[in-house]
């Protein structure tokens, strides 16, 4: 008879060197946790009748805990009265859950393998089944519509009878359910303040209102408010544009100074505040809102929002900032995006109205009434989808609006 230790940090590991080293016929004497992890010993050409009278140890069970530990310091391993031959190849409750780990993974990639085959043979069927609605969804794809959005537009859409009308009626419907709303700020003044992340153009909007402004009212009613103590050249980027204007700029760092700030500033008919940007991941963001929320039964706060940003990205922000009641959004860097699918199926989404879209640096000239817009910004994102050769195949349409009931007619 052959014994031999055996140890690893996992059970699986060890059973599995007790097999490459012994074989099938390998016979577990023991098992237990040691410093090193686990520890079995296990025997070839067993004989249990001449172990026991070799090792004559009473049953495990008589013994007390000091007798075990003299023993193990002793290295003996004790196999107990009614110890029988175990197979290496029976799985230990290690091995179990192994596998039934294993046995999860593979329901699982099977799982995904039968959705993938039905999503597409669900498009397949239904865009035979309407082949015009497909094509629909296929272009509102293409200049990078949400795939709910893409579905609201088709839904609205009356019967499409040619083939010119499978771009121009979806990006009319596209136009008509993006919401926009007119502002009085540059005919009638008040106080506005931009919120949003850093970054988005606030101070650039900023000193492009005002100049819209001071062109029809003067610069004797303006005044323009920096509530951002902390980005480095914040203060200094807006007093130069207040320079040129030949208006003052107020410092409000904290809110009982922009309370302050603000109560002082009722002469004048417009009032700007360029607000600290910051992550809407930041913890202390709730705080900070609340606090705008103090003012806000006189000042429109308007969240800026960039078309360059992701989705995901635009869909958090506006769920963050909108603890703040907004007048509107305006909408930055129309001109750097390389798909406007993305802000504009998020601000269908929420039911958020632009107020302006902006699309370039150029102070006051790349400022625009979102009112009279909307079509100028649906074409904007057809000349990204040309620009940028978006080409959508099979598989992209397939994992969007494969899904059962994705294209009922």
């Amino acid at each position: 008879m052959k014994i031999k230790r055996f140890v690893d940090s996992n059970m699986r590991r060890v059973l599995r060197q007790v097999r490459d080293d012994q074989g099938p016929d390998a016979v577990i004497l023991s098992n237990r946790r040691v410093a090193e992890g686990i520890e079995v010993v296990a025997a070839i050409d067993y004989d249990q009748a001449l172990m026991q009278q070799a090792l004559q140890v009473p049953p495990v069970e008589d013994r007390d805990e000091s007798q075990r530990n003299e023993e193990a310091a002793a290295g003996v391993h004790v196999v107990a009265a009614d110890l029988k031959p175990v197979d290496v190849e029976n799985d230990t409750d290690d091995d179990r859950l192994v596998s039934l780990d294993a046995l999860r993974s593979e329901i699982s990639d099977m799982r995904g393998m039968i959705e993938t085959q039905l999503s597409s043979l669900n498009w397949e069927r239904q865009a035979q089944k309407n082949p015009a609605r497909a094509q629909v969804l296929r272009n509102l794809t293409r200049i990078g519509i949400a795939p709910d959005v893409c579905n609201l537009i088709t839904d609205r859409l009356g019967p499409i009878s040619e083939p010119r009308q499978l771009w121009r009626k979806p990006l009319h419907a596209l136009a008509e359910a993006l919401p926009v709303a007119g502002s009085r700020l540059l005919r009638e003044g008040g106080i506005a303040a931009l919120i949003g992340p850093t970054g988005v153009g606030k101070t650039t909007t900023i000193a492009k209102i005002a100049t819209r402004f001071a062109m029809q009212h003067g610069t004797g009613n303006i005044a323009l408010v920096s509530a951002d103590a902390h980005r480095i050249g914040a203060q200094e980027q807006l007093a130069t544009y207040a320079g040129i204007l030949g208006v003052k700029v107020h410092l409000a760092e904290d809110p009982g100074t922009l309370e302050r700030t603000l109560r002082s500033l009722r002469d004048k008919k417009l009032v700007l505040v360029d607000t600290e940007g910051c992550s809407q991941r930041d913890r202390q963001m709730t705080d900070r809102l609340a606090a705008y929320g103090n003012n806000a039964e006189r000042v429109h706060y308007y969240l800026t929002l960039a078309a360059t940003c992701q989705e995901a990205g635009l869909d958090e922000t506006i769920r963050v900032f909108s603890n703040v009641p907004l007048a509107g959004a305006i909408v930055t860097k129309v001109d750097e995006a390389a798909q406007l699918g993305c802000v504009i199926s998020t601000l269908i989404r929420h039911d958020l109205n632009a107020v302006f879209f902006c699309d370039g640096q150029r102070v006051p000239d790349d400022l625009h009434y979102a009112e009279k817009k909307r079509l100028w910004l649906i074409n904007q994102a057809i000349e990204c989808m040309r620009s940028s050769a978006v080409n959508v195949d099979d598989q992209t349409m397939i994992s969007r609006f494969g899904y059962a009931g994705a294209l009922n007619a």
